[in-house]
């Protein structure tokens, strides 16, 4: 049971997925899940600014890497873990629905 979104087949996932959303407690999640998308790819897009932009003008310094570096980093761990937390949530929606508990 522990993978039970990820054996789900493309049209299970969209209505577990859709019937989760439908929820209040769904509903939140979406909003913080679309938040954090938004925030880890302006913080990428950001980062690869600072980089071409410090390099373009050949006025970067070592603390100008650093800075973007450490950007990009929590970026990409941003968008990373609200791909995960989203897999966890519906997996969990997934067990407790007792439509797809059998399959």
């Amino acid at each position: 049971m522990k993978n039970k979104y990820q054996r789900l087949s493309k049209n299970e996932k969209m209505e577990c997925r859709n019937m989760y959303y439908a929820t209040l407690k769904g509903k939140e999640m979406r909003l913080r899940l679309i938040r954090l998308n938004i925030t880890g790819t302006l913080g990428l897009l950001i980062a690869i600014y600072m980089i071409v932009n410090g390099n373009y003008t050949k006025e970067i310094q070592w603390y100008d890497y650093c800075i973007a570096i450490s950007l990009f980093l929590a970026s990409f761990t941003f968008l990373i873990g609200a791909y995960i937390i989203r897999g966890k949530v519906l997996n969990q929606f997934a067990i407790k629905i007792p439509r797809f508990r059998n399959k």
